[in-house]
C-alpha cells in the first residue's frame, strides 16, 4: 500500500473572530441561538509574576485588557462576560513566577501562591512564567462550584496565546473536560460518546495523546516503515494523524475547539456551552 493511498488530511479554514468553519460534523458556535443565557459577569483577579531582568510584570494591563475582549467573545453565546477587577503584581520576586520542585514541591509552591494572594469567592488567575511538568498551565475541574478553588495558573511557556490558555482553563473551571482522553478510545461514529473522551457528543472523537499501541498490526508495520504519520498536527492547523479508530474510520477532530490540545483554538460547541451554563448556574461564586 502506497503512502498516498492511505494519507488522509483534514485541512481546516482560518479561524476568524466571528466564526470558525470546520470540515467535521458540528461547527463551533458564536451566537446564543438556542442556548441558555446565564447573564453573569465575573470579576477576574490577576496575580502577575515579574520577570527576572527588569522585575517588570510579565503581562501589562493593556495585554490583559485585550485578553478580556477575546474571553468575552468566546463566552458571549451563553451571556457570560469577564472584567479585570484587580491587577496584582506579586512582589519584586521573580522566583514566584517559576514553579519548580525545589526547595519545596510544585504542589506546595502553588498552594503557597494561593494562600498568599488568592481571594475566596472570586476567579483568581495566576500569570506565571513556568510550571514544572505542566503543559500550558492548570486549573481545577468544576472549580466554580467551590468557594476557594476557582484558581487558574497560566504559563508564558505555552503554544496558545494568553486568551486561549485562560479560556481553556475557564472551560475546566466551568465543568468541561479536554476533548481528548488518552485513557479511552472514542469512536469516530460517536456510538460511545457518552462514556469516552469528554463525554459530550457534539465534539468529534479526538485521538490526541493516544499511543501507537492502539494501531492495528497492519498500521504498526506501516509505522515501522515510516509510511504512516503518527503526529497529530502541523503548524498550520492541518490534522495529519493516520491511525484509524477500531472501526477503521479516520479521525476528524475539531482542531479549533478551545478544549482541544491543538494550537488552533477559536470556539466551543453547543454541547460544551450547555454544560458550562448548567455548571455556572449551580455556583455561588460571586459575580458582577
Amino acid at each position: 500500500m502506497q503512502k498516498n493511498q492511505i494519507l488522509l488530511k483534514f485541512t481546516f479554514g482560518i479561524c476568524f473572530l466571528i466564526s470558525c468553519l470546520f470540515l467535521s460534523a458540528q461547527p463551533l458556535h458564536h451566537t446564543n441561538q438556542n442556548l441558555p443565557c446565564v447573564n453573569k459577569n465575573y470579576n477576574l483577579l490577576a496575580h502577575v509574576a515579574v520577570d527576572s531582568s527588569g522585575r517588570t510584570p510579565i503581562y501589562s494591563t493593556d495585554e490583559l485588557d485585550s485578553m478580556i475582549v477575546k474571553l468575552n467573545d468566546f463566552f458571549s453565546p451563553i451571556c457570560v462576560s469577564f472584567t479585570l477587577c484587580e491587577f496584582n503584581i506579586m512582589e519584586n520576586d521573580y522566583s514566584l513566577g517559576r514553579v519548580v520542585s525545589e526547595p519545596i514541591t510544585k504542589e506546595d509552591q502553588l498552594l503557597e501562591l494561593k494562600t498568599r494572594f488568592a481571594l475566596r469567592r472570586r476567579i483568581n488567575i495566576f500569570f506565571l512564567d513556568y510550571i514544572i511538568s505542566e503543559d500550558c498551565g492548570l486549573s481545577n475541574f468544576e472549580g466554580i462550584l467551590t468557594t476557594n478553588d476557582a484558581i487558574i495558573y497560566t504559563e508564558t511557556d505555552c503554544r496558545d496565546d494568553i486568551a486561549e490558555q485562560v479560556a481553556h482553563h475557564l472551560g475546566h473551571t466551568f465543568g468541561l473536560l479536554n476533548t481528548h482522553d488518552p485513557e479511552t478510545i472514542e469512536l469516530v461514529d460517536g456510538s460511545n460518546c457518552t462514556t469516552t473522551g469528554d463525554l459530550i457528543c457534539d465534539t468529534p472523537a479526538d485521538p490526541f495523546g493516544q499511543g501507537i499501541s492502539n494501531a492495528t498490526a497492519e498500521e504498526q508495520e506501516l509505522i515501522a516503515q515510516g509510511l504512516l504519520v503518527t503526529r497529530f498536527s502541523s503548524q498550520d492547523c492541518e490534522f495529519i494523524y493516520e491511525i484509524k479508530d477500531p472501526n477503521g474510520e479516520y479521525y476528524q477532530p475539531d482542531m479549533g475547539n478551545i478544549m482541544s490540545a491543538y494550537p488552533c483554538k477559536c470556539g466551543f460547541t453547543k454541547g460544551q456551552y450547555r454544560l458550562m451554563a448548567e455548571t455556572i448556574l449551580k455556583s455561588n461564586i460571586r459575580h458582577f
